[in-house]
Order: C-alpha cells, then sequence, then structure tokens
C-alpha cells in the first residue's frame, strides 16, 4: 500500500480525503477515500477548492456538537483531511455541520455513491 504523503504537484499541495458517512432514510453507510495527486486534475482542483472554501481547518470540532437530537433521517459524517502540515478530522450531521461545509460534504457523498455503484453494479467483478 503506497505511502500518502503530502508533496506539491504542479505547485499545489496535494490534499488526502477519508471521509464516512452515514445515515438518511435507508441508513446508508458510505466511505471514500483519495489523494488528489491520484485523481483526474478537475475532481483534484474541485476538492482542494471546496475544502478551501468551506473554510474547513477554521472550523472547530466543538462547534460542531448537537445542541438538540435530529431528525432521524440526517446523515452523519467523518471527514478527515490532510494538506501539507494542516490536518483536521471532524465529525458533524446535515444539522450542525456550517453551510460553508456542505457543498464539500455532498461531492463527497456523491463520489463515495459513484464508487459503490461502480463497485457492485452489473458489471463489477474480477477484470
Amino acid at each position: 500500500m503506497p505511502c500518502h504523503q503530502n508533496t506539491k504537484i504542479g505547485g499545489a499541495l496535494t490534499t488526502r480525503i477519508d471521509f464516512e458517512c452515514s445515515g438518511g432514510y435507508a441508513n446508508l453507510r458510505l466511505t471514500y477515500h483519495a489523494d488528489t495527486s491520484e485523481l483526474p486534475q478537475t475532481l483534484a482542483e474541485e476538492i482542494s477548492s471546496l475544502v478551501e472554501s468551506s473554510g474547513f481547518f477554521n472550523i472547530q470540532p466543538s462547534d460542531l456538537a448537537p445542541s438538540t437530537p435530529g431528525p432521524p433521517d440526517v446523515f452523519f459524517y467523518r471527514l478527515s483531511v490532510s494538506e501539507g502540515r494542516s490536518k483536521q478530522s471532524l465529525s458533524c450531521s446535515d444539522v450542525t455541520a456550517p453551510a460553508t461545509l456542505h457543498p464539500l460534504l455532498a461531492l463527497l457523498r456523491k463520489l463515495a455513491l459513484d464508487q459503490r455503484r461502480r463497485a457492485t453494479g452489473p458489471n463489477a467483478g474480477p477484470e
């Protein structure tokens, strides 16, 4: 298994993403792990841009604690991001996540669903 180092690719830091999502009406359990240096450039740039615009590294984990129980159909997330020397892990739900974080969570949830579909689709199997 390759070691995931945060190095500069084309002048930009690579970003390591570890994402878990659970809940919703169907009680989904999804995961997505990626290193932007291993992704298509447009997707890597989109993820990096969303991490930056969300203010991810400035979000305080204590600000994400629920003040009241949320509805039973919300998604719960665990997200760890490493970029250069910056590393942070957050746990939140659709209810407690700040609005700035929702676009990143939505993209990662979509990528995790797409990955699951490819792995379990009708054409999945040994190559």
